[in-house]
């Protein structure tokens, strides 16, 4: 069982910290948002629509045609579907590839990397390279060049071939690209038990206090993502058999439950998180709204969260182990004049230490 960290903070609407969510976190895979049941707000919601394309390249292939700008017009990110046995890789809106490869891939490369500080998992090493022209010497460029096509070759040798990719960019690619379109999944739920905004946000002298009971709506959240039966009123299971025990005080109501799920672009996050905080601070003050926005990242990505400041100057990424059953959720919680938010990461991720 993987060990999670948590983080939680809050504060006031207007936040210029929720503006940088979408650009700080590149490969986000799902979005869910749950919210009491309005038909305003699942009109507003349900109206938002993006895509992602799907295409089969060799890695040299990517590269070439990334450097060249000829994948996307504006920022470009991309990652495989499924992660060689040797590592992985994926391209991030800065216009960097980095390559997450096992200590065999890594000294048949011959590329300067960093190797993962982590204990207790397969030894890695991550490999910058930015894409932009005329950044690297060109002997440094055809030393990448070279690195790439070599595991292109391994690949091949292994009878893997071509890596299925996902990407979000508008370009001029050859062959032209299997568009993914992702629509909103609407789930509603009659007579379940929902939080009261104050359980959240009430001033609390004791920080310990706090956190326990924004970890309580944190859960809820999570719960309702998953229509549970536990939030319904009428659910009469034995106590003995599940323990869960909804948010104190809460109310019975109706409740609507968006996500999309995919990859998608960073414009598009900002978009759902930005049309979910104008709906609920349009509200009265003293309204009881609430909407639970929960974000989640692609655990496979050997990119998973950028810094502001790793945004615009380029600074390395915090190294983390891509897997499968990796963690990486932002919880949002939003009344009409506050947030509180839980970051949560599994282990071997470096973002906090």
């Amino acid at each position: 069982m993987q060990s999670s960290r948590v983080m939680i903070s809050s504060g006031q609407l207007p936040s210029s910290q929720l503006d940088k969510v979408a650009a700080t976190r590149p490969f986000v895979q799902q979005i869910d948002v749950v919210f009491p049941s309005s038909e305003h707000f699942e009109k507003e919601l349900s109206s938002l629509v993006t895509s992602y394309n799907r295409a089969q390249f060799t890695l040299s292939e990517l590269f070439e045609q990334a450097s060249r700008g000829s994948l996307a017009n504006g920022p470009l990110k991309a990652l495989p579907v499924t992660c060689d046995p040797d590592g992985t890789w994926c391209i991030d809106p800065r216009g960097v590839l980095t390559l997450c490869a096992s200590k065999q891939l890594y000294e048949r490369l011959g590329l300067v990397g960093k190797k993962l500080p982590f204990k207790g998992c397969q030894e890695l090493h991550a490999i910058k390279i930015p894409l932009r022209q005329n950044i690297e010497s060109v002997a440094v460029r055809g030393r990448q060049q070279t690195a790439i096509k070599t595991w292109d070759e391994l690949r091949a040798q292994r009878g893997l071939g071509k890596w299925e990719i996902t990407y979000v960019g508008e370009g001029n690619v050859i062959p032209p690209p299997h568009v993914v379109h992702v629509r909103p999944q609407v789930t509603r739920y009659v007579d379940v038990f929902i939080p009261v905004p104050g359980i959240v946000f009430g001033k609390e002298t004791n920080p310990e206090e706090y956190e326990e009971r924004a970890s309580e709506v944190f859960e809820w959240a999570g719960m309702a993502c998953l229509g549970a039966q536990r939030l319904k009123a009428n659910d009469r299971v034995d106590p003995y058999v599940a323990v869960y025990e909804v948010p104190t005080p809460s109310r019975v109501g109706n409740l609507t439950h968006v996500r999309w799920k995919g990859t998608m672009d960073s414009a598009f996050v900002q978009s759902v998180l930005t049309t979910a905080r104008s709906l609920v601070t349009a509200c009265p003050p003293g309204d009881d709204s609430l909407i639970s926005l929960t974000i989640h990242s692609n655990p496979t990505a050997s990119v998973s969260y950028i810094t502001s400041s790793g945004l615009a100057e380029m600074k390395d990424t915090p190294l983390r182990v891509p897997r499968s059953d990796g963690e990486d959720t932002l919880c949002l919680i939003l009344t009409n004049d506050t947030w509180t938010s839980g970051q949560s990461i599994g282990k071997w991720d470096a973002r906090w230490g």
